[in-house]
């Protein structure tokens, strides 16, 4: 049983490692330090994948001491360096004397403190050679921070890849956060920070973004954990995002002991059971505003195909105040008329986006609401929430081809989509 952290001795009491009962733990500066875990589920698999080493301190009269008081003790780099390898030391002694099956251990490493030190690289691989651990279990969180000397980083991160490590960046999408970080370090994993999830809950555009981030990650080739999942929402958030995996109270919370967690598995089967991620609650119901207008709007569509009258047909949308305008295009997806705009919708229109305001001469047959129209051609299209460049405003379209004999049409319908509004409306 290792008493001290391998390659170092204990400074004082920094450093000094003790075993309470069943578990190891440490001191520092007169505090006592303990791990515990917090699991990380995928939600695929339905169950922890892997568990996050997080300090625990205690002061001298039994009273706790907040982690982000105790990481504000070390004055110098060197003594922060000092108190990360205690942790580090400590963590992985104690996440190798419980089973844990295949899981990973995810240990965080001040980033700016490692390059400004330059220590001895070989601290971990003697860590890992000391307890046991394969290195393909580790995953080193390098926390997103600023960082002088990205090159030495890089080194550091090198050294990590050539043990067997994973990397991931931790509190992606807070501070100092940029796409730089992903692109130089090629993490294995990328972990978003909690406020971009918790806002994620509350907005239908800070959804789409998350959305939009997680898949552009994944394009980069890292697998995503969104972190501070503390509510439903906030997990059905985390699914209709295509996260990967998930961390955050709602789900559990740090122990010291680390557990499968089985009654997770049924958790996450209700949240993924009947699709309930495609409606989150703070969005609306099922949808029965949007499926009446779509009624009308097939009626528009059949209308213009008998009467080939279009701006008749276009009219008889009107009525809703959710109208923006429509507009008909031809197969190659050339606006074949002028935009017609609902009157009511006509009076907001900005003045600042005239020159855009103009559908004449335009091709829109990059748009999904145009090939998806020609792909499925009679079958009525409902868009995602999108950015018009017609109006710098988000919208969805509905769109339908019409057959006219001897050529087929699109027409076309935008709906307003703001925030207010749309609770009424699921997207197709």
């Amino acid at each position: 049983m290792i008493a001290t952290a391998p390659g170092r001795q204990p400074e004082g009491q920094a450093g000094r490692l003790t075993i309470p009962g069943s578990a190891i733990g440490a001191r520092y500066l007169g505090r006592a330090l303990s791990s515990h875990f917090q699991p990380i589920f995928s939600i695929a698999h339905r169950r922890a994948v892997g568990f996050e080493g997080l300090v625990r301190a205690q002061r001298g009269d039994g009273r706790p001491e907040p982690p982000a008081e105790l990481l504000s003790l070390p004055q110098t780099g060197r003594e922060m360096l000092e108190l990360d390898r205690i942790c580090r030391s400590l963590h992985m002694q104690n996440f190798v004397r419980q089973h844990s099956d295949d899981a990973w251990l995810f240990l965080n490493l001040n980033s700016q403190c490692l390059v400004r030190e330059r220590p001895d690289i070989g601290f971990t691989r003697k860590l890992l050679d000391h307890c046991g651990l394969p290195a393909r279990r580790l995953v080193i969180e390098i926390i997103e921070n600023r960082v002088d000397d990205p090159a030495r980083l890089q080194q550091f991160i090198g050294h990590f890849r050539q043990l067997g490590c994973l990397i991931a960046i931790d509190d992606f999408g807070a501070g100092h956060s940029n796409f730089d970080r992903v692109w130089e370090l090629e993490p294995d994993i990328v972990k978003i920070d909690r406020g971009l999830v918790r806002r994620a809950a509350g907005s239908r555009r800070v959804e789409r973004i998350l959305t939009g981030l997680v898949a552009l990650i994944h394009e980069a080739g890292s697998l995503v954990v969104l972190e501070g999942v503390e509510t439903e929402e906030e997990a059905l958030v985390a699914i209709a995002a295509n996260a990967d995996m998930v961390q955050g109270y709602f789900l559990a919370r740090p122990q010291p002991l680390v557990s499968p967690h089985r009654e997770v598995t049924g958790r996450i089967d209700r949240l993924l059971r009947g699709r309930q991620w495609q409606r989150p609650r703070h969005h609306g119901g099922p949808g029965e505003d949007l499926q009446l207008f779509e009624g009308q709007f097939r009626q528009a569509v059949e209308d213009y195909s008998r009467y080939r009258r279009f701006e008749q047909s276009g009219a008889r949308l009107f009525a809703d105040p959710r109208v923006v305008r429509c507009y008909l295009l031809d197969e190659a997806g050339y606006q074949m008329t002028r935009n017609l705009y609902a009157p009511h919708y006509r009076q907001r229109l900005n003045p600042r986006f005239t020159p855009l305001l103009c559908g004449g001469n335009a091709n829109w047959s990059h748009k999904h609401y145009h090939y998806r129209a020609l792909q499925e051609a009679g079958k009525t299209q409902i868009s995602q929430p999108y950015l018009s460049v017609a109006d710098s405003r988000m919208c969805i379209t509905l769109s339908q081809t019409v057959n006219t004999g001897d050529r087929l049409q699109v027409f076309c319908c935008d709906l307003d989509w703001q925030e207010p509004q749309a609770a009424g409306f699921v997207a197709c």
